[in-house]
């Protein structure tokens, strides 16, 4: 990844380079260059930033010869997904701790992780209330059976998991010597903010010269900060990279709502209009909350984030799928008769 730093492990499992593409509607109606770096095509049920995490999280669970990726998150959890078709690509298993009591019906991401094989888990407020406890003893379990686990906290937020966000960011400035624009600024959905934390280290590393973004959409300001900051001084303590954490964080804050898992009228509509001005599906968990904030700042001050903006798409797009009554509500009516 950096000359001279050690061999971190990794396995190629994202289809990179993903595109950029321009928002021609958007951006002249907001006199903004606004684009996409779409992440969300870096695979088909492995689409999304988790993927990314994943090609050094999984590096390293082969380097140590697992033979059981373990994880948790909620029932639609974007990571778990991925994990399960990781895990079924490489000829792993995959035990998913969710939180939540089963569904009737499997839907979005809880449906495709059980089509993939996974071990579903359920946990209870209580059991989710000691997660890493319980991710130990699933651990436990497999060893006892005589296998290897390794385990991915949720999300994919550790310092190996951030890697793949300083791979992505040297992607786009290869990307940018090659003639794509020079961004002013590269926004970013932030949950813990492990993946802005990757694309400030390739600022740094790579030379990319906009600023970098996050809009929290669950955790408050401050908490996404000091992670950043603790993932980046990880990142050179453990893989001798060469990269501090910077003195300003930028966020735009204000714009998590009623926090993850829940939705709202206004990402909602956020969703349906990027859909039919530009073809493009946001999730309304994650990319559509961070995408409506980019959007009100712009509309309030166009020139706050420079010229010339990237939007990072880190995928989602089966979280859709569970708020289709929801959705169909918005969108009203059906099919009409010819």
């Amino acid at each position: 990844m950096v000359t001279g730093a050690p061999p971190i492990p990794r396995v190629e499992l994202a289809h990179a380079p993903t595109p950029l593409l321009q928002l021609e509607r958007l951006s002249e109606e907001l006199g903004v260059e606004v684009w996409v770096k779409r992440d969300d095509l870096t695979g088909l049920v492995e689409t999304g930033n988790k993927i990314r995490k994943l090609e050094f999280l999984v590096g390293e669970a082969l380097a140590e010869r697992a033979d059981t990726l373990i994880t948790c998150g909620t029932l639609q959890s974007n990571c778990c997904r991925t994990v399960a078709a990781v895990a079924a690509r490489l000829g792993l298993r995959a035990i998913l701790a969710l939180k939540g009591a089963p569904p009737a019906e499997l839907d979005g991401n809880l449906l495709l992780a059980r089509l993939l094989g996974a071990e579903l888990r359920s946990c209870t407020d209580a059991e989710w209330a000691r997660i890493d406890e319980v991710l130990e003893e699933l651990a436990a379990g497999v060893r006892r059976r005589g296998g290897t686990p390794y385990v991915i906290p949720e999300s994919g937020a550790t310092v190996t998991g951030a890697l793949g966000y300083v791979a992505c960011g040297e992607e786009l400035a290869q990307q940018i010597r090659h003639g794509a624009p020079d961004f002013d600024t590269i926004v970013i959905t932030a949950f813990s903010g492990g993946s802005q934390a990757g694309l400030l280290m390739a600022k740094q590393l790579y030379g990319l010269r906009g600023d970098v973004v996050g809009v929290p959409i669950a955790w408050e300001a401050a908490r996404v900060r000091d992670y950043v900051t603790r993932i980046i001084g990880e990142a050179r303590r453990r893989y001798a990279l060469p990269v501090e954490a910077p003195a300003e964080i930028r966020l735009l804050d204000g714009y998590q709502g009623a926090g993850r898992g829940e939705v709202r009228t206004e990402e909602l509509d956020t969703v349906v209009r990027l859909a039919r001005t530009e073809g493009i599906v946001l999730d309304p968990v994650y990319t559509a909350k961070a995408f409506a904030g980019l959007l009100d700042r712009l509309h309030r001050e166009p020139q706050a984030l420079g010229p010339r903006v990237c939007f990072v798409h880190t995928g989602g797009v089966f979280s859709l799928f569970p708020f289709r009554r929801l959705l169909g509500r918005r969108l009203g009516g059906g099919l009409v008769e010819s």
